[in-house]
């Protein structure tokens, strides 16, 4: 299998376009999050430095250590998913009464849920990560700041569709049901910082009512 990750842009994007099962909405919903982090690396880069900004200068420095670790993480997992989703491809070609397709089903389906999990939740941190620097980051790139923040809550949305298609057809209803609870407390808990953060964004831009 090609590494998507490692594609230039126009390629993985023709990829994505193919008739092919992978890269998906999954390897989709990481990149956004890969984006969102490398915004906030870059507003923290963009930062460094700077005489008004010294008092954050130690805060800014640990978020983009974290920053680029979620980063490059996010970006593993545009392959991960892929590789995720193949034994689910595998058994749901076989017809619907077919032994092997009832014996695996269910791990296929687990399997398929790990990775945009992951994305859920690496993209809260991100988020976590963003939200200082709609104060604490330079004001001529507080703009990124709200892109990536909008690109988190893109990546957590793509993240829970994809974890939601696979739990509907899940033949364990009870973990289906702790799948899609724990999709609704992540989002429950992480639009209202991501919708504070675009606040303070919108109020530097002088666009706050």
């Amino acid at each position: 299998m090609d590494k998507f990750a490692n594609m230039s842009i126009n390629d993985f994007d023709a990829a994505l376009a193919s008739s092919a099962p992978a890269p998906g909405g999954g390897g989709a919903a990481a990149l956004a999050g890969a984006l969102a982090a490398a915004l906030g690396s870059m507003v923290c880069n963009l930062t460094a430095g700077k005489k008004s900004y010294a008092q954050y200068e130690e805060d800014n420095q640990k978020a983009l250590q974290h920053l680029e670790a979620a980063r490059k993480h996010l970006l593993t997992l545009i392959d991960e998913d892929a590789r995720a989703f193949a034994p689910l491809q595998k058994y749901l070609s076989l017809p619907k009464d077919d032994p092997e397709r009832k014996a695996h089903m269910d791990a296929a389906l687990r399997v398929a849920c790990y990775v945009p999990t992951d994305v859920l939740y690496t993209c809260e941190d991100v988020a976590g990560l963003l939200a200082p620097l709609s104060e604490h980051g330079l004001r001529g790139a507080v703009s990124d700041v709200g892109v990536g923040l909008e690109l988190c809550r893109a990546a957590m949305r793509a993240a829970r569709m994809n974890i939601l298609i696979n739990a509907s057809i899940m033949p364990d209803e009870v973990f289906a049901m702790t799948l899609r609870r724990e999709c609704e407390l992540v989002l429950g808990r992480c639009e209202p910082v991501i919708d504070a953060a675009l606040e303070r964004v919108e109020a530097r831009l002088g666009l706050a009512k």
